[in-house]
């Protein structure tokens, strides 16, 4: 039969074959049929075990594909908590127990598989719907509501030191509720005031400031202030860069401060803090205020119905969560690893939900805080 009219299966018949006879080498055999040594032993030895049925091409795909949980184990997954309603932690248990030679998947992918199924029950939180802390708007129809806040800049004292005036302003009724001449724009200046005015005044429901300290972080998603807003339940929002109108009105209050008391300013910070309080009562009582109707913001302002809690609530989250405490540097410790999510929430209680293969979403009280890629080991 002429070598052409061979079929695949005849002529790797002949070359195990020949590689079989101890006449001829593999070298000699491989350059008889223009293919490589390799290709000859692999034919030779399946020939050798097989016969004929071992010269047949194999599958390439691989035995294993870790991104596909086996139907059986998803099968065993499924009617694990049909039977008894347990969580992916005690299914992994019970299954590993069951079946010790089987190799069983992540928690994050057994979570994902019930949800995936219906078989996740959701949970009615007693707090509002989960939200993001980075928004750039927040609508405020009520006194109380909305506190803008800011730095007036910085100018010198008749000493030669600097004031920095931290203000802050109730976004529906224009009502300036702080006026403070700091030392600094540090978080440890600014917070006891802030801290102050919400002890006063009651809690509001979101605090809008710029992307600048110490409101805004700038190594990083965090700051100190937005986890200590968030850790009262107040919504951090946050202008966007460079648009000083999306605070429009804490703008042109500012233009007025800056010049009833910053252009001849005070000798001293007691001094200067006196002529705050003199703009303070002009603006808040004295000044009608055209962007309310004309009216006078202490007629409006009486504070925010939420008080100031007179214990500090731990965050509560569902029970099916994992739950971490961030290290003092910023990490949290997560299987075998530690990944780096924010030195501002260092000491914090934070959870992980598992969202899909792989993917957590990140809690911290009822605020969304972001991502954690556990096969990119990274916080995102």
């Amino acid at each position: 039969m002429p070598l052409e009219e061979r079929t695949t299966m005849d002529i790797r018949e002949e070359m195990a074959r020949l590689a079989l006879d101890e006449r001829y080498s593999v070298t000699e055999v491989a350059q008889l049929f223009a293919v490589t040594r390799p290709t000859v032993r692999l034919w030779r030895d399946r020939y050798r075990e097989l016969g004929r049925a071992g010269l047949t091409d194999r599958s390439h795909a691989t035995a294993h594909c870790p991104h596909q949980t086996a139907s059986i184990i998803e099968q065993w997954i499924v009617s694990d908590r049909l039977q008894w309603g347990f969580g992916s932690k005690k299914i992994l248990e019970r299954l590993r127990e069951q079946h010790p030679d089987v190799e069983f998947p992540k928690r994050s992918t057994i979570d994902a598989i019930l949800s995936r199924r219906g078989l996740v029950q959701r949970i009615k939180r007693r707090r509002q719907t989960l939200v993001s802390p980075f928004v750039h708007r927040y609508t405020a129809t009520e006194p109380g509501e909305l506190t803008t806040i800011d730095y007036k800049g910085e100018f010198l004292l008749g000493s030669g030191r600097y004031c920095y005036p931290l203000t802050m302003v109730d976004y529906v009724s224009r009502y300036l509720i702080a006026c403070e001449a700091l030392k600094s724009t540090s978080f440890g200046h600014a917070w006891p005031v802030i801290n102050s005015i919400f002890h006063r005044y009651g809690l509001p429901r979101a605090m809008q400031s710029d992307n600048g300290p110490p409101f805004g972080a700038t190594n990083g998603k965090f700051s100190r202030m937005s986890v200590a807003l968030m850790a009262l339940d107040i919504q951090p929002v946050f202008g966007r860069p460079g648009k000083p109108q999306d605070n429009g009105a804490h703008e042109r209050m500012h233009r007025e401060l800056k010049a009833e008391t910053a252009i001849a300013p005070a000798q001293t910070l007691l001094v200067q803090q006196a002529m705050f309080e003199a703009f303070k009562n002009k603006y808040n009582v004295e000044r009608p205020h055209e962007g309310i109707g004309m009216q006078r913001p202490s007629r409006l302002y009486n504070g925010s119905p939420r008080p100031y809690p007179k214990r500090r609530s731990l965050p509560q989250y569902a029970s099916q969560w994992e739950k971490r405490k961030v290290l003092p540097g910023g990490d949290i410790k997560w299987k075998h690893a530690q990944i780096f999510v924010s030195h501002a929430l260092a000491g914090q209680t934070i959870a992980l939900e598992a969202t899909d293969v792989d993917l957590w979403t990140v809690h911290f009280y009822r605020f969304q805080l972001g991502k954690l890629d556990e096969r990119m080991k990274r916080f995102i």
